[in-house]
């Protein structure tokens, strides 16, 4: 007996319009989502599509993702994002790699590394499932002089649903946060 396998047919066309026409609805940067080999349909090549198409940076969760796309020749900034303490932080600095940076573990490791590290700060703005909750005290007392802020970001699990009241918790959570950090000097 045969088995019908599912299967995905990739048209890179497709994914070309999708990105110009996300471009031109948002009029703003755009962060292409390639993490786990581009959800399986192939992390180089999807990657050089997304930027042909216009998209301005890469987003990855491994740091071992993005070392791939530099050593591919992609030179788009990429942000990995699901890089915990014990990460090999010295090769994001030297390979122009930004990382995501959500506990006081992973801040201190990343300010030790030769070079400045770009970051962007990760908060927890209700979900408690990733980010700065517990350290954020913490961390707005650390010495930044190290490593060069560029952004900061949480998730919002429902951000899909229009009305949806965590969303507008979250927000209000999220826009403090960023009032805290310009307060110690972080724009």
């Amino acid at each position: 007996m045969m088995h019908n396998r599912a299967e995905a047919h990739i048209k890179l066309q497709a994914i070309t319009r999708n990105v110009e026409l996300l471009k031109k609805k948002s009029g703003t940067d755009l962060l292409a989502v390639v993490k786990a080999d581009a959800y399986g349909h192939g992390l180089i090549e999807v990657s050089k599509t997304v930027l042909l198409a216009g998209a301005d940076w890469l987003g990855v969760a491994l740091l071992e993702e993005a070392i791939t796309l530099r050593k591919a020749g992609i030179t788009a900034p990429i942000l990995a994002w699901l890089v915990p303490p014990g990460s090999d932080f010295q090769s994001a600095v030297t390979n122009n790699i930004d990382v995501a940076v959500s506990s006081i573990a992973a801040f201190k490791e990343i300010a030790l590394v030769k070079g400045s590290a770009r970051i962007h700060i990760e908060v927890d703005t209700g979900m408690t499932r990733g980010g700065f909750l517990d350290e954020w005290d913490e961390l707005l007392k650390a010495d930044f002089s190290k490593v060069e802020v560029v952004g900061i970001f949480s998730h919002f699990a429902r951000a899909d649903e229009a009305g949806e009241q965590q969303n507008v918790d979250q927000l209000k959570e999220f826009k403090k946060k960023v009032e805290q950090l310009k307060a110690v000097g972080i724009n």
